[in-house]
């Protein structure tokens, strides 16, 4: 892997969704999304890639944080995503029997592998299920690597777990030259629907006296 950094803006987000769901159930959740997204099949999975930034305002303004923490259906389980976020690389494994969680590794160019406080990690074990294929010391020696670009790190794991996209992860645009792909840009209807469950969660935490 190259140890140059390319340029990663909010507008221009790393990340990589693949779904075991059929198109037409992924291009519906898809569709109701705060993030544009663009939607193909790849191989035996439903890939979809962020391409453009959030419809909505700080702090849910990070596209990719945005959709690695967006829970996915049970029909679309397993999935898994490979995303860029605060110059960190991310993975995320859903599955069917976890009830909507999303579990986590997260890889600091300079640590290693970190536990972000509340988050649930992911075992190698579980991204393995989830991906359907590689090999778990490759995986586990990938991720004790340092000093790499988060973005290559990533597109190599997605190599190495036998899953498309690894260049998408370097280059979203690529994502635009995918055949009988379907883009989905945020509908007015979903923004506000999400932001009025943001603003109702809020003021609940303050009722709770949690904090915001």
């Amino acid at each position: 892997m190259s140890s140059r950094a390319e340029p990663v803006s909010a507008a221009d987000p790393r990340g990589l969704w693949l779904c075991q769901g059929h198109t037409p159930q992924v291009n519906a959740w898809a569709a109701k999304s705060v993030v544009p997204l663009l939607v193909a099949r790849r191989g035996r999975h439903t890939a979809l890639v962020p391409r453009g930034s959030s419809a909505v305002g700080a702090p849910y303004d990070d596209a990719a944080t945005l959709c690695a923490a967006r829970p996915a259906p049970r029909s679309l389980t397993p999935a898994i995503g490979f995303w860029v976020i605060e110059q960190r690389a991310v993975i995320t494994v859903q599955s069917s029997s976890w009830r909507r969680k999303v579990r986590w590794v997260v890889w600091d160019p300079e640590q290693g592998v970190v536990r972000p406080p509340g988050v649930e990690v992911a075992t190698p074990a579980q991204v393995l299920s989830a991906a359907g294929d590689g090999d778990r010391s490759e995986l586990v020696d990938m991720l004790s690597e340092r000093q790499h670009p988060p973005e290559r790190l990533l597109s190599a794991v997605v190599t190495v777990l036998g899953l498309p996209g690894a260049d998408v992860l370097l280059d979203p645009a690529v994502a635009d030259t995918w055949h009988r792909s379907t883009r989905h840009d945020p509908d007015a209807r979903q923004v506000e629907f999400f932001e009025d469950a943001v603003k109702h969660a809020v003021a609940l935490r303050r009722e709770l006296g949690l904090g915001t």
